[in-house]
């Protein structure tokens, strides 16, 4: 979960630079910041995947259940995925920003 935790900062800083960069950024990073949603979603779910296992396989898990953290994982990571589908989404259906008009000179 570490490594999640990490992929989380980097999606955090390509949310940064893509709503606070100029209009190619945006118009380019939203691939990168897609890609990272993913990526940092289907990380969070194998561990919580790898982690439900053991605790339904190994015995040293008797008595033990899962709490907050389990829920806290799994809404994390769905969030993730929403927001990677919502961000692709719109880059596809919303229009391109287009190019500045050049104010008119009167000279």
């Amino acid at each position: 979960m570490s490594f999640a935790v990490v992929l989380e900062g980097m999606t955090l800083v390509a949310y940064v630079t893509v709503l606070l960069g100029g209009r190619q950024k945006r118009e380019t990073g939203w691939k990168v910041l897609g890609f990272l949603l993913v990526l940092t979603g289907a990380v969070q779910c194998a561990g919580m995947a790898i982690m439900a296992f053991l605790y339904n396989t190994d015995e040293r898990f008797i008595g033990w259940r899962l709490d907050s953290s389990w829920i806290l994982c799994t809404i994390s990571w769905s969030t993730l995925v929403i927001s990677a589908v919502g961000v692709v989404s719109s880059a596809y259906i919303l229009p391109s920003e287009g190019d500045y008009e050049l104010i008119p000179s009167n000279e």
